[in-house]
């Protein structure tokens, strides 16, 4: 049994890359004993149909006085002259089948079997084609583009180039037998292209297109007449249209997705930059050698269209490496590609078409209904009034007295003050402060329109950004040699007031301590850094000093975690609550349409956000990013229980800290949360001061507080996920006493990529259109 099996797998090796038949024609004495030996053969099958073939082309050659069956049977009589049928035509031996075929011969074959492209094809029109060569790179979608050429004989050459072979799960769009599984991609179309028309031409390069057979492809035995090209290869996608221009040929390419056409007429502009010009800005001589898949995104972006890809491509995208192996393609969208590939070539080289670009012929857009993802329900919030918010500093007087006004803050000083408060960091970078100075006392208002998130219902997120800003604004009045007293939330129902700093001489009773006069040299160093870097055992040593900062800040109190499983643990519920923020519709259009800013231009226009350099990703992350910003390709994520991709940012980082540090407070009143955010800012500045790197992490904390409030807008398994996780959270901190605030991610010290920028000073400091008393 096994010794059989091995003889029936060594014939079929030897027969695995055979893709050209025999033809036979009995005239010729040498193929007459061929035919013989075919036919005295075990397991060769005989297909005779050839008088059913003569009859088609007696029917072809008299549209105008049409043949009944038995005038038929006469010309076909006729025909024959009384030789044997058999000797007439041609036989066709496919090897690999073990098929001998009983055809017309090539002129009559062409004659009959293209009858049915007349008129859309004319007889003048199917001989000029008869003479064109078109080369295919890539023969999954390739198969398609080539079966619809071969059915229509839009070339009388075809060049195949593939070096991969058919796999199990290329059978969900590549129309081949299991049989063919393990066979060359190029060698099985080209054997299906010889079992449709035998006299077709075809060369296959087994070895795919390389720099070594480039000039054979392009050039050996006649040049190409036009392109197509469906590899995966960065590399050869460039050099192959490099050695189209040159020559001075079309490039066909189809995207098996939304119906996208490429086209480059290179026959017709000779300049024309490859890919439309789309990365010219790109080192191609570089692109031209092998690249990592790193070095490979800023090449495949601008090529595939981030913009343009499906909803379901983008969502499937997201989910390649988590829920999925690598990215989908379908019998549908492909068999279409091979269609409009195939009609492009045709009047492409018939001189019917003259244009290059793009487009797309999108069944879900043209057929059907289009599915439109409706708006996350919520209502954005009112623009911030200026009066509004210098009334409520103006109704603190009642509590605190006017401000005092003895000349010591200058208009100068007031604008160091506030620029040292804006220099304070912001979740999101929304910078929700105001500021406005009154005599020799400063506020710190919060302007609620530019911190309003799902995540932030009671405006904790805010607070502790605020509470960072009313530090800063202290250690600069510090700095210049003065005292503050400081009054945090003081009109109960005036939340937008935060804080009013009275600035007053050293040794004026209940001012703040003095701060080390260092840390306001800090306020500028300070920054986020999202590096990812090797954990250093040496940084919580380096530490104690900014913990005992961040711990005298009455009420407040920071724990440091340094243990590995810990971390770990920290990493997943972070991953998970970083998940459930993007994911939940109106969490994904906050982060997507209102935190993040894409291009430096945008960064340096609004002055706020996130700079997606500030993020520190990888060229692949951004282009996930840019795939995932798409709410329809979201909305299905979310359908499909996906998502976990966002986890990894998270995650990644998490674990690979030296130590992560979390600033507790008593309770959750106003003035605790502001406490807790000069403590941060203290811990913070005085961390990067000592050459150590802080990323904020407190995603799990943020998000737990909006779902125990029962946030609008988290959904029921969200909020049950976040409540989940509560106890797992706690569970790392055996320690603490009181509330878990914000939490800080800690790494070797470096200069981050790029710093986030804040808003001008002039947007910042409220100008009241009236006169405060």
């Amino acid at each position: 049994m096994n010794e059989r099996l091995a003889e029936k797998l060594g014939q079929a090796a030897a027969l695995r890359d055979l893709h050209t038949p025999e033809i036979l024609r009995l005239a010729v004495p040498a193929d007459q004993r061929r035919w013989e030996e075919l036919l005295e053969s075990p397991g060769v099958q005989v297909h005779d149909q050839l008088e059913g073939q003569l009859r088609d082309l007696l029917k072809a050659r008299s549209p105008l006085h049409p043949l009944s069956n038995e005038e038929l049977d006469k010309a076909v009589h006729a025909r024959l002259n009384g030789k044997p049928a058999a000797t007439h035509g041609v036989w066709v031996h496919y090897p690999w089948s073990g098929r001998l075929v009983h055809l017309l011969d090539e002129e009559e074959f062409i004659e009959v079997r293209t009858d049915r492209n007349r008129n859309k094809i004319t007889r003048e029109e199917q001989a000029r084609l008869t003479g064109k060569r078109v080369g295919i790179i890539g023969l999954s979608v390739g198969q398609s583009v080539a079966l619809t050429m071969a059915l229509e004989r839009t070339a009388g050459e075809l060049r195949l180039a593939d070096f991969d072979r058919i796999e199990l799960t290329n059978l969900n769009r590549i129309r081949s037998g299991a049989h063919a599984i393990g066979m060359n991609k190029a060698v099985n179309v080209a054997r299906e292209i010889a079992e449709i028309d035998p006299f077709l031409k075809v060369t296959c390069f087994t070895e795919g297109l390389t720099r070594e057979n480039m000039d054979a492809f392009f050039d050996g035995d006649g040049g190409l007449d036009l392109v197509i090209e469906e590899c995966d290869s960065i590399d050869i996608k460039i050099l192959a249209r490099k050695a189209a221009k040159a020559r001075g040929i079309p490039v066909v390419m189809d995207m098996s997705d939304r119906g996208c056409l490429d086209i480059e007429r290179f026959d017709l502009e000779p300049d024309r930059p490859l890919m439309h010009g789309w990365i010219d800005h790109l080192d191609l001589d570089a692109a031209a050698n092998a690249l990592t898949s790193e070095e490979k995104v800023p090449y495949m972006l601008p090529i595939v269209g981030v913009e343009t890809l499906s909803p379901r491509l983008k969502a499937s995208v997201v989910e390649v490496g988590r829920t999925l192996s690598t990215w989908p393609q379908l019998a549908t969208s492909v068999v279409l590609g091979g269609a409009l590939a195939g009609d492009a070539v045709r009047r492409i080289l018939l001189g019917h078409m003259t244009g290059s670009g793009r487009w797309f012929v999108d069944l879900d857009e043209l057929v059907g209904t289009p599915v439109e993802v409706p708006p996350p329900d919520a209502t954005p919030p009112a623009p911030t009034d200026a009066n509004e918010l210098a009334d409520a500093a103006e109704a603190s007087d009642l509590p605190l007295g006017a401000p005092p006004d003895t000349g010591l803050v200058s208009e100068e000083l007031a604008a160091r003050c506030f620029e040292a408060g804006a220099l304070a960091p912001s979740a999101g970078n929304m910078q929700p402060w105001r500021f406005l100075q009154r005599g020799d006392r400063l506020y710190v208002l919060h302007d609620e329109a530019a911190s309003a998130s799902i995540w932030d219902p009671d405006h904790l997120i805010a607070h502790i950004a605020l509470g960072t800003a009313v530090e800063n604004i202290v250690l600069r009045i510090q700095e210049n040699g003065l005292s503050a007293r400081v009054h945090l939330a003081p009109i109960p129902d005036r939340p937008e007031l935060v804080a009013a700093i009275d600035v007053l001489p050293v040794g004026s009773p209940d001012v703040e301590p003095e701060a080390d006069r260092s840390l306001a040299a800090g306020i500028a160093v300070r920054c986020t850094n999202r590096k990812l870097l090797e954990r250093d055992p040496s940084i919580p040593g380096r530490l104690k000093d900014a913990l005992a900062l961040a711990s005298a800040m009455p009420g407040c109190s920071a724990h440091l975690l340094t243990d590995p499983d810990a971390l770990a643990e920290l990493a997943s519920i972070c991953g998970t609550s970083e998940r459930i923020r993007v994911v939940n519709p109106i969490g994904h259009r906050e982060f997507f349409q209102q935190e993040l800013r894409w291009t430096p231009e945008e960064v340096e226009r609004t002055r706020d956000g996130l700079d997606i350099d500030t993020l520190e990703m990888s060229l692949n992350d951004v282009a996930g990013l840019r795939i995932a910003s798409d709410p329809r390709a979201m909305a299905l994520v979310d359908a499909w229980g996906g998502g976990s991709a966002f986890e990894r940012f998270s995650t990644r980082a998490v674990r690979a800290a030296s130590a992560v540090v979390l600033v507790a407070v008593d309770d959750d009143r106003t003035t605790s949360r502001l406490m807790g955010g000069r403590a941060a800012e203290r811990f913070w500045t005085a961390a990067n001061l000592a050459g150590v790197s802080v990323h904020p992490i407190s995603a799990p904390i943020f998000l737990i507080h909006a779902a125990r409030l029962g946030g609008p807008g988290i959904r029921p398994a969200e909020r049950e996920d976040l409540l989940g996780l509560e106890a797992r959270f706690m569970a790392l901190w055996p320690d603490l006493v009181g509330r878990p605030l914000f939490m800080m991610r800690i790494s070797p010290g470096g200069e981050p990529t790029a710093r986030a920028l804040r808003k001008p000073l002039q947007e910042l400091v409220l100008r009241p259109q009236r006169t405060l008393h």
